[in-house]
């Protein structure tokens, strides 16, 4: 390798690597800097995955769950009727049930770094892989838009033909009947031309709160003529590829760097007892603290 090549190498290193904290604040530094002189509209959000080469998918796109996406949330349905009724929008079921960790089309986002470099450290069966921050520059879209109605209800959609696509969605209510077939799948395939929408998520529980969350909703892929069978998809080579802005959305935490990046992250309050109120983890983070292991 040349000089030449070697001064490349490292300073692309620099570039998409975080080795600590301030590291990390150094380039959100930065990039709120591009963005404000370039007028670059959106949200800075981030994601935060243990293993770089973990996919950016949703939980319910995994292990060939989809085709039982209806199912599950109709059997929770039934199981708790109380917490899961029709005083809930579609969204609202959603959040729910991937708070307590039902598989859903939901992909948990941040819009605090922190909390995302958190993620992409804390993992104990990742310590040995390199983890990764993928940064997202979106409009947050309202959970009563109505791009997200469509989308929310994908998860209780169970037909096998185009023809029961558009129909559930009339019994939805969501497309007027009055349109003619053609109209009502046009309305479709433009609502469903983008494959994710980012979603503000509801400050109604704790974990969201101090976890500054927000979510991208999962659709369809409408290019695929099995579409209406609702397919699975990795939104990552969409994500990270270059948007030509100088922003990289995609930065890598060295695996070597991630324990020291934590008791980093622990000094100014962001642990597992933060980042999770819940009285488990609590004393989940208490017994670390104190080098106490599982089953002690």
């Amino acid at each position: 390798m040349t000089d030449y090549e070697e001064y490349v190498e490292e300073a692309f290193e620099e570039k998409t690597t975080v080795f600590s904290v301030g590291h990390l604040f150094d380039k959100i530094s930065r990039y709120n800097s591009t963005i404000i002189e370039n007028n670059i509209t959106g949200t800075l959000l981030f994601r935060g995955q243990a293993n770089i080469d973990f996919p950016m998918d949703a939980s319910i796109f995994r292990n060939n769950m989809i085709s039982k996406e209806t199912a599950l949330i109709n059997d929770l349905i039934l199981q708790e009727p109380y917490e899961f009724g029709n005083h809930m929008t579609d969204f609202e079921q959603l959040v729910k049930m991937q708070h307590y960790g039902l598989p859903t089309r939901l992909i948990d986002v941040t819009t605090n770094p922190l909390i995302a470099l958190y993620f992409a450290c804390s993992d104990k069966t990742c310590e040995d892989k390199d983890g990764e921050i993928l940064i997202l520059i979106e409009s947050l879209q309202r959970p009563t838009e109505k791009q997200v109605q469509y989308f929310a209800a994908l998860a209780e959609y169970d037909g096998k033909s185009i023809e029961a696509f558009v129909d559930y969605f009339v019994q939805k209510g969501l497309i007027n009947n009055a349109l003619d077939y053609k109209e009502k799948n046009e309305k479709l395939e433009n609502i469903f031309r983008t494959k994710y929408i980012p979603v503000v998520a509801p400050k109604n529980n704790e974990r969201i709160k101090r976890q500054n969350g927000a979510f991208l909703l999962l659709g369809i892929d409408i290019e695929k003529p099995d579409y209406f069978l609702k397919n699975t998809f990795n939104l990552k080579d969409q994500l990270i590829k270059d948007f030509g802005d100088g922003i990289p959305r995609s930065l890598v935490i060295p695996q070597e760097h991630k324990q020291s990046i934590l008791k980093e992250l622990d000094i100014i309050g962001i642990n597992e007892a933060f980042v999770y109120p819940e009285l488990e983890h609590q004393t989940s983070y208490i017994k670390s603290k104190h080098h106490i292991k599982v089953g002690e």
